[in-house]
């Protein structure tokens, strides 16, 4: 998986998260002169300016980029942004307490911004997901599994089953990954001068690397959407082939015209993701590759039912052997 792309695409400076990473002295509310005589309390306002110090580290942590020239070579590791994160909130609990009412709003916008990173850590780990590339590669080679030999259909079968399972389950990460950057894009979209002022961010800096972040989610949401049609329009491709075996023409030929319809808009979801990351892009890329030929050998084997409905015997052979002949090119798609 193209891991690290998703992190450089983000785009967030690092010059200006390194600036205001652990600043403390100069943030709102700080107060660094030496020559009052007498010092109030400052517990509340030191507690606040190291939640914000947390807080950006844990950006810095979560948008940092670095100039490997192998991008698998380099894995996103949530366990440090996490634990900015939480020592943040804890630091903003403190100040809460400690600080008076006037002070509620700055809070409050901590917490959001807290939030929102947290969000942005779950969603990038969906998205670097070490273990994504195996699963999408036991999918496809599910769909292009030798099935012509009757001693191999229990093992393709469970390999199909395997995979119907494994895309449910990304689908529904998928799905989570892109609810949670859609609360985070919309409290970031709603900060303001107010938090630049307090955070030292730029918050349309920040919207551009949340921006980057949605397009590799949107392009997994798609990709998954596409698998599911792909491996429902090749159950019913098999389905039609068991029919075929029984000379259950008519079934067949109903069976595999559903496959067809089905493996048509898999290709049709896959194509509306036009410039997937490069992560992404080679697996969007054998996934059309595989519903576009067992869309044509559904065509085929259509044909092939009615033929043999018919009695023709020689067009449903033609007909059988193009079918097949496009589902070898499926294959050869991974």
């Amino acid at each position: 998986m193209n891991r690290r792309q998703y992190l450089t695409r983000t785009g967030i400076p690092l010059a200006a998260l390194v600036a205001t990473a652990g600043c403390l002295d100069d943030l709102p509310g700080s107060d660094s002169s030496d020559d009052s005589v007498a010092v109030a309390d400052r517990t509340g306002d030191r507690e606040l300016d190291r939640a914000v110090g947390e807080l950006n580290e844990a950006a810095l942590a979560l948008f940092a980029a670095d100039d490997f020239e192998e991008p698998t070579d380099v894995e996103f590791d949530p366990d440090e942004p996490t634990e900015r994160i939480e020592s943040a909130r804890t630091h903003l609990e403190t100040a809460a307490d400690e600080l008076g009412d006037d002070r509620e709003s700055e809070i409050e916008l901590l917490r959001t911004y807290a939030a929102v990173l947290e969000r942005l850590v779950d969603v990038t780990e969906t998205v670097t997901d070490e273990t994504l590339e195996a699963d999408l590669q036991a999918v496809f080679e599910a769909i292009g599994g030798d099935d012509a030999a009757d001693d191999a259909d229990s093992d393709n079968d469970d390999d199909l089953e395997a995979a119907s399972e494994t895309i449910d389950e990304r689908t529904d990460e998928f799905a989570v990954a892109e609810t949670k950057h859609a609360e985070a894009a919309a409290d970031v979209e709603s900060f303001d001068e107010a938090f630049e002022r307090l955070v030292r961010i730029d918050p349309a800096e920040l919207e551009d690397g949340v921006a980057a972040l949605g397009d590799a989610v949107a392009s997994l949401v798609t990709l998954g959407d596409g698998l599911e049609s792909l491996l429902g329009g090749y159950e019913g491709l098999q389905t039609g082939r068991e029919h075929m075996e029984n000379r259950e023409y008519g079934k067949a030929e109903t069976a595999f015209g559903n496959a067809e319809s089905t493996l048509e808009t898999a290709t049709t979801t896959f194509e509306e993701d036009e410039e997937p990351p490069g992560g992404i892009a080679e697996h969007v890329e054998t996934a059309t590759c595989q519903s576009e030929h067992l869309a044509d050998a559904a065509g085929s084997f259509e044909e092939w039912a009615i033929a043999a409905s018919d009695g023709d015997r020689f067009a449903a052979q033609n007909h059988k052997e193009a079918g097949e002949q496009a589902l070898e090119d499926a294959r050869n798609c991974t």
